[in-house]
């Protein structure tokens, strides 16, 4: 469920913002990714062992906060997540259209009523289900790895790192590693046994360690070794995700190849949309009834799909404002209103993700 959820939208994201970091730069980022993420999921998990019962960081903040914290958690969750289905939405939509040739409102209503399904099942079976869908992603991902890295070029040689480069980087990394709002149900299906959960927690966030970094550089190397001029593009930022969808499918010189990637994408996401699901109906059924909190968790991203142009990177990039407030600058704070020891390890994840903070904002107001 965790590694699911982190390989998502970054596997298509990442790629198209790291094209100018360096594959040294690029690895240490994403170890230190690992760090903050792990670090925030064990400060949510910490609230749920205290409080006894798997919860949401929105009824944590309840709870423990005052009214202004509340708010201000209420807030991100959803605006995050529903975010995040909205865009999970219309990548699958437009991966179905790329197989099946269908419209794209009939596409988009396709994914709200599997979603609904998929929600439906029972726990144990959802949970294999999701373990299903994660090893097949592996297996395609490593079929591609493997084909994709059997060409020879030096993207090095093409690096041009700016320092913007980075800053714009850093968010949509902690986006594409945003897996706090499934915790509660980790915790929940594992019954807070904090052994079994740091086992959780490292297996699951080390997987999209070493896929994304070696995802990002077979892209990469794939573009530069192909289509020199698609790569330039990568550059400055001028590819679509569409496009980079497409580029992929018809570089490889297979067809089987091709179907493969498009696989990767669907369930890349289906298993991303899946674990962010999980945690938004965890914290609905709070104060909705079940079947409610469900049918509400799909109609709004069909609803937003069919009415707003979709923003792929852009979304993702502002997604991490609200995703460091509510994973870690909130639990941090929490933990020290119900007097919950804060380790170095913690202070650490919340000076990083107050440096995230600082990128995003820094983007939204130059650019």
């Amino acid at each position: 469920m965790i590694a699911g959820t982190a390989i998502g939208a970054g596997l298509l994201a990442l790629p198209m913002e790291a094209v100018d970091l360096g594959v040294g730069l690029l690895g240490v980022l994403i170890v230190g990714m690992l760090f903050v993420t792990y670090q925030s999921l064990w400060m949510s998990a910490d609230l749920n062992i205290f409080d006894q019962t798997p919860v949401s960081i929105v009824e944590l903040s309840r709870k423990y906060g005052n009214r202004f914290s509340f708010v201000v958690t209420f807030s991100c969750f959803y605006l995050l997540f529903f975010g995040l289905l909205v865009v999970y939405f219309a990548c699958i939509s437009d991966t179905i259209r790329t197989f099946c040739s269908i419209d794209r409102k009939l596409a988009i209503g396709i994914c709200g009523v599997m979603l609904f399904l998929l929600l439906s099942l029972r726990a144990n079976f959802f949970a294999n289900l999701s373990s299903l869908m994660v090893l097949l992603l592996m297996g395609v991902i490593f079929i591609a790895i493997v084909h994709i890295g059997c060409t020879h070029s030096d993207i090095q040689r093409a690096t041009n790192f700016q320092p913007n480069e980075l800053m714009n980087f850093l968010p949509i990394l902690f986006t594409s590693f945003g897996v706090q709002g499934c915790c509660p149900y980790a915790c929940s299906y594992l019954e807070n046994d904090r052994k079994k959960l740091r086992r959780a927690f490292l297996i699951g966030l080390c997987i999209p360690v070493a896929v994304y970094f070696f995802w990002i550089l077979c892209v990469l190397k794939n573009a530069y070794s192909s289509d020199l001029n698609f790569f330039q593009r990568l550059q400055t930022h001028q590819v679509s995700v569409g496009e980079l969808i497409l580029f992929l499918c018809e570089s490889s010189s297979y067809q089987w190849m091709g179907v493969s990637l498009k696989i990767l994408t669907l369930f890349a996401i289906v298993t991303s949309m899946v674990g962010v699901s999980i945690g938004v109906l965890q914290s609905l059924q709070a104060f909705l009834p079940k079947w409610v909190a469900k049918a509400l968790l799909c109609f709004i991203p069909v609803f937003l799909n069919l009415t707003i142009a979709d923003a792929f990177l852009k979304v993702l990039s502002f997604a991490s404002i609200m995703l460091v407030i509510f994973a870690i600058l909130i639990p941090y704070a929490l933990l020290g209103k119900i007097q919950q020891k804060r380790s170095f390890r913690y202070h650490i994840g919340c000076f990083s993700g107050i440096l995230i903070l600082f990128c995003e904002i820094k983007r939204l107001i130059f650019g």
